[in-house]
């Protein structure tokens, strides 16, 4: 079941208030209760999703990503949230590149991460 902040909102709004210069993208994240973290993961680990028993998304990121790659990775996870997660218990994804949900997630990330690098980049 979502959590009420995700229940009331469009699936996508979250993707929009990102790109609203006057939110916080860390209290948008808070409000739709995921929460991304960096951290020291394996070389042929980028990132992954970890719903919790509270109904919490965690993004854990590797920390030696650049800014860049870094968002687009957090994109990626994200669209993996919004398609998939409420619907499905886990997704397993080591060697999954070739299998669509990955590519549906890259093309989710070609559309929006680009566009909102460029628009942050004069902050």
């Amino acid at each position: 079941m979502l959590s009420s902040p995700r229940r009331k909102l469009r699936r996508y709004a979250i993707v929009h208030a990102l790109f609203d210069r006057d939110l916080d993208p860390e209290e948008i994240m808070r409000a739709y209760d995921i929460y991304p973290h960096l951290g020291d993961l394996e070389p042929d680990v980028a990132a992954f999703v970890y719903r919790s028993r509270k109904d919490r998304f965690y993004i854990i990121i590797d920390a030696s990503l650049s800014y860049e790659a870094r968002l687009r990775v957090f994109f990626h996870e994200l669209y993996h949230i919004l398609e998939y997660m409420p619907r499905q218990g886990y997704i397993l994804g080591m060697d999954m590149e070739h299998y669509e949900i990955e590519e549906e997630a890259e093309m989710f990330v070609k559309e929006v991460a680009a566009t909102y690098m460029v628009d942050r980049a004069d902050l």
